[in-house]
């Protein structure tokens, strides 16, 4: 069997970090899994999942080595929308130039993570938290939950 559910959510500004841990403990809940897998995954490439602290000085400490190591305001082949292969572009040209976000997600993070479960409970550490990481700008998001068994 296969069970997912998806969220959808609008982060509020670049690097916004979200907290999904309890709507995840949630859906554990409603779906009564005792031990199994859990896996997380966003259907996006400018934005990621980590599991770590969702402590402030992280998050801010996180956000200065994006700045230091991928600037938003350096050139990226990926902004040059007059040679972008067609098929990439985007909506609108503010969605267009994110050539830094897709490289911070590619440097910082993963699409996906997976966590075990054992009667119920995610098997975190004392301070492990799952969080979704916004490398780009403010817009709307989905993440989905799944797991299955036989």
């Amino acid at each position: 069997m296969f069970i997912t559910k998806e969220i959808w959510f609008q982060t509020s500004k670049p690097f916004d970090v979200i907290d999904l841990t309890d709507q995840l403990k949630d859906f554990l809940k409603e779906n009564k899994v005792t031990n199994w897998l859990l896996n997380v995954f966003t259907r996006h490439t400018t934005a990621i999942l980590k599991i770590n602290e969702a402590e402030e000085w992280f998050r801010s400490d996180m956000k200065t080595r994006c700045d230091t190591y991928v600037p938003v305001d350096k050139f990226y082949k990926h902004n040059d929308l007059e040679n972008r292969d067609p098929k990439t572009m985007c909506e609108s040209k503010e969605e267009c130039l994110n050539g830094h976000s897709h490289i911070r997600s590619m440097l910082f993070g993963v699409s996906s993570e997976t966590i075990p479960v054992k009667d119920g409970q995610m098997l975190l550490g004392v301070r492990q938290r799952i969080l979704f990481i916004e490398m780009d700008h403010k817009r709307d998001r989905q993440v989905i939950f799944s797991f299955t068994w036989e």
